[in-house]
């Protein structure tokens, strides 16, 4: 006996319709993350564009400004009345002697005409031979601001036939034997030897300044750090010379002579701060002392 079942009401999906489905879902699935993917393309975009643009604007200000102040620079100026101030740029405070010769200098150039330009100006300001780094403003049309540094010497060195003086950034400027060309004060202590020996009597630009090679630049800035170096160590120098192929070695102020060596000099200053207190401890004086060996000090002491 045969029996037929009703069928139940909703139709049955077929295994083929069940497969197309799922295709179907899977297909949405991708267009959403490809969606979702090419919406975080185009904002990681849009911030690239946005850095490189604002990174071509600096770019473009920067060659804007250093146009403008080399326009700035050549603008003639022309002898009418004009309103000078000289202010300091950092460092010591320019005194007021040499304010008066920079308003002499700059005033009468303004006066004449003889200043041309603002490049000018300031190369005859420096010419003094009393400040460096000067700077030449002008805020309005009538003004001129004048920006200087005082010339500042530590040390003294030997170029041959005269003595010149030596400031922080290993510019040597000057005479010692003119007052004028130190309008800091005081005379330094120390002389510097040995650097231009190959050169004797080098040249002098129209600012006071010793034309140095690479080699002598390089020599003074060795002789400026044995300089500081040796006042931490609170050892007091009256000399600083510097000998080819074999370094520096430094006079101290009781007249030891302190054979240094190259660089690096401050374990060597410490080493030596730590002899003469043991020297002193022993009642000895030391006549000379070496310390360009590594590891090892040669002590000669004074018979007394």
């Amino acid at each position: 006996m045969i029996r037929f079942l009703k069928r139940k009401s909703g139709k049955k999906r077929s295994v083929l319709e069940k497969q197309r489905i799922s295709k179907n879902a899977g297909k949405k699935g991708l267009l959403d993350t490809s969606f979702s993917w090419s919406l975080g393309a185009k904002s990681l975009l849009a911030v690239l564009f946005f850095v490189v643009i604002a990174a071509l604007s600096i770019r473009v200000l920067d060659k804007i400004n250093g146009v403008l102040s080399y326009v700035n620079s050549l603008i003639v100026l022309s002898p009418t009345e004009w309103k000078i101030e000289v202010v300091s740029d950092g460092g010591l405070p320019l005194p007021e002697d040499v304010k008066k010769e920079v308003y002499k200098v700059a005033g009468r150039a303004l006066k004449t005409g003889a200043a041309g330009e603002l490049k000018k100006l300031s190369k005859l300001v420096e010419s003094l031979g009393m400040v460096d780094h000067v700077r030449v403003i002008r805020p309005v049309a009538d003004t001129v601001i004048l920006s200087a540094q005082l010339r500042r010497p530590v040390l003294l060195v030997n170029t041959g036939a005269k003595n010149r003086y030596l400031s922080l950034d290993a510019t040597v400027f000057g005479d010692s034997a003119d007052s004028s060309g130190n309008p800091s004060g005081a005379s330094p202590a120390v002389i510097v030897t040995g650097v231009f020996d190959q050169r004797q009597n080098p040249t002098v630009d129209d600012s006071m300044r010793v034309l140095t090679t690479t080699d002598e630049r390089r020599h003074l800035a060795d002789a400026l750090e044995v300089w500081q170096k040796s006042n931490e160590s609170m050892i007091e120098l009256r000399q600083i010379n510097f000998q080819k192929f074999r370094g520096y070695s430094i006079t101290l102020s009781d007249g030891t002579e302190v054979v240094l060596g190259i660089k690096p000099f401050d374990y060597k200053l410490k080493k030596l701060r730590g002899i003469l207190e043991n020297l002193k401890k022993d009642g000895s004086v030391a006549a000379r002392i070496e310390l360009d060996y590594e590891g090892k000090a040669f002590i000669k002491e004074k018979k007394l």
